[in-house]
């Protein structure tokens, strides 16, 4: 027998079991039967004799009990009884570990400490001897390695978090630089999945280096020319997702712009005819003092060589309040549309030269805005803003967005770096990509099983805190990504957020999540939070989170047993992400 008797269940109440200790036994480390045996310290495991049973226990607390029974005579050792407090976690059943609360001790049952192979076999999360696994690191404690499922880990909602310096950003790049390396290495095929990385911060190119042949990276910059992020027209030209885009009012902004999406299927390549439509329009019966204004915002859309002309022959009306009517010098008024084409013979007959999908839109908007107003449907002070707000994206988002239907990337991992990006386009470009891909993945049409959504520093867009945008706007991301996080799982869509601040993320994202890697942190928010939403978290592991060393974390979730404290191993220099701490020491040359 390789265990070690060490004392006697002496509580059982419920679930929580206490021991009491043997008096001669306080060493940190036993040798028995030649092998070496840790002793009864907080995070160790205990071995329980039940009959033919052997309960598993992890010691969650100590403590030092008097026993008035003893003389004032005895040794000093023995006027105190040692007490440990255990939650049990599993059992053995023919050697193989089975977690779960199938038995429980009884007062008496003996107590046993146990050597590493038992305690290996507690940390074997294999089904099957060939459940295909990836190694992480060492187990902090005992320095045996751990090895977690591929199933139970990747095709669930995996959350890492800690402070920054704390390891996580290894941790993330630990986790699938090890997946695709078992990949690569045994010539499996992953054509049928799907990867997008979303990196804040630039720091994983370095995966995209390792793994060239399936591996794409996408530099994403609003300052100069960069790469762009393809999305099919069906996807963008949808009424939902561009409210969202354009911080659209839920009364007014957001049925317009349904009216627009329905004009695009009725004009959908024959602006020409759209714009001669709404000349009419305007210089009809009922005629509004804005209507021109918005047609020459529009000047600098149409061809180059008749910008002059139709800049020319708009800038000579003029409004006539008293009669709301516009006036001209040649007819001198304009009572209907034959009048107003008689002076608009450039306008009336230029083309637009649009450049991206961004001036179409604004093309589109104005010209519904003319039509709109000129019905008296729509009130020009309620939609000019969203006009307004178009046209200031249009420009930054151009930089980093391309429209067509064809040349996607077909690599399966995508890695988006939004380095170069300003703030605007770090909150739309993940919502985008979020929402585009959740609907393409649940379309029937969809080939691909599984995507795989990893978010680097997402408290940047998951935060319910932000003061930097619209209510509305926040709104829809929140439910948007808490619709994913909720319905993901059952179409095979799953996600990966890291983040420095989990008290900033929804409580509803946290909560969903299936398994954690907690790295260190000292905030008593983020602690709070992890107290009240991680229900597969004990308490002596929930203490250690403040203390963890650089690299150390916590591992709990579905797949594991138990709470598991793991040394990540840090990847070599050259795959590892770029988030070191800069070594001024070296910089200085101290």
């Amino acid at each position: 027998m390789d265990e070690l008797n060490v004392g006697k269940v002496t509580l059982v109440k419920g679930t929580s079991v206490k021991a009491k200790v043997n008096s001669d036994l306080y060493q940190s480390t036993y040798f028995h039967n030649g092998k070496i045996l840790r002793g009864i310290a907080i995070n160790e495991f205990v071995l329980m004799r039940k009959g033919y049973q052997d309960i598993v226990g992890k010691i969650i607390g100590e403590e030092i009990i008097e026993n008035y029974n003893v003389s004032n005579e005895s040794l000093e050792q023995k006027r105190y009884e040692r007490v440990i407090e255990l939650y049990i976690i599993g059992y053995f059943f023919e050697e193989k570990f089975y977690s779960g609360i199938k038995y429980l001790p009884m007062i008496n049952d003996s107590l046993y400490l146990i050597s590493d192979d038992k305690i290996s076999e507690i940390y074997n999360f294999k089904k099957t001897s060939k459940t295909p696994v990836i190694n992480i690191g060492k187990s902090m404690l005992e320095e045996l390695p751990i090895d977690i499922p591929i199933n139970g880990v990747f095709n669930s909602h995996i959350g890492i978090f800690g402070n920054t310096g704390s390891g996580k950003s290894n941790t993330l790049a630990k986790l699938y630089h090890s997946l695709l390396h078992k990949i690569i290495t045994q010539h499996s095929k992953i054509d049928k999945s799907s990867f997008t990385l979303i990196d804040f911060n630039g720091e994983y190119g370095t995966l995209a280096k390792s793994f060239p042949e399936i591996c794409h990276k996408i530099d994403l910059n609003t300052k100069s020319d960069g790469d762009k992020i393809i999305f099919s027209e069906n996807e963008f030209w949808d009424d939902e997702l561009l409210s969202v885009l354009f911080s659209a009012t839920e009364k007014t902004q957001k049925p317009f712009l349904t009216h627009l999406i329905k004009s695009k299927l009725k004009y959908d390549s024959d602006l020409i005819s759209y714009l001669k439509i709404t000349i009419d329009t305007m210089f009809g019966a009922n005629q509004h003092r804005e209507t021109v204004n918005l047609l020459k915002s529009l000047v600098p859309l149409f061809s180059k060589d008749s910008q002059a002309l139709i800049f020319d022959e708009l800038a000579k009306f003029s409004w006539n309040s008293s009669l709301d009517k516009y006036m001209h010098p040649i007819p001198t008024w304009i009572n209907n549309s034959q009048d107003a084409l008689r002076v608009l013979t450039t306008t009336y007959n230029s083309n637009f030269e649009i450049h991206n999908i961004f001036d179409e839109i604004t093309i589109r908007a104005t010209l519904q805005l003319i039509n709109s107003v000129s019905r008296n449907y729509v009130q020009y002070d309620h939609i000019s803003p969203l006009i307004n707000k178009i046209s200031a994206m249009s420009s930054s988002l151009s930089k980093v967005i391309e429209i067509k239907n064809t040349g996607k990337e077909k690599k399966p991992i995508n890695i988006i770096s939004l380095k170069e990006c300003n703030q605007l386009i770090k909150k739309t470009i993940p919502m985008m990509i979020a929402k585009c891909s959740f609907l393409e993945h649940k379309s029937p049409q969809n080939l691909k099983e599984s995507f795989h959504l990893i978010i680097d520093e997402a408290h940047n867009i998951l935060s319910e805190a932000s003061v930097r945008e619209a209510e509305t706007w926040k709104d829809y991301r929140l439910e948007l990504f808490e619709e994913i996080i909720k319905e993901g799982r059952k179409f095979g869509y799953f996600v990966t957020i890291s983040s420095q601040r989990p008290f900033d993320i929804s409580p509803t994202i946290i909560s969903q999540l299936h398994n954690y890697f907690i790295h260190r942190l000292v905030n008593e928010n983020d602690l709070f939070l992890l107290k009240n939403t991680l229900s597969t978290l004990d308490a002596a592991s929930r203490t250690l989170i403040p203390t963890l060393p650089p690299g150390g974390c916590i591992v709990s979730g579905t797949a594991f047993h138990t709470p598991l404290l793991v040394q990540i191993d840090r990847l070599a220099e050259d795959s590892a992400p770029q988030s070191d701490t800069l070594d001024l020491e070296k910089l200085w040359g101290i």
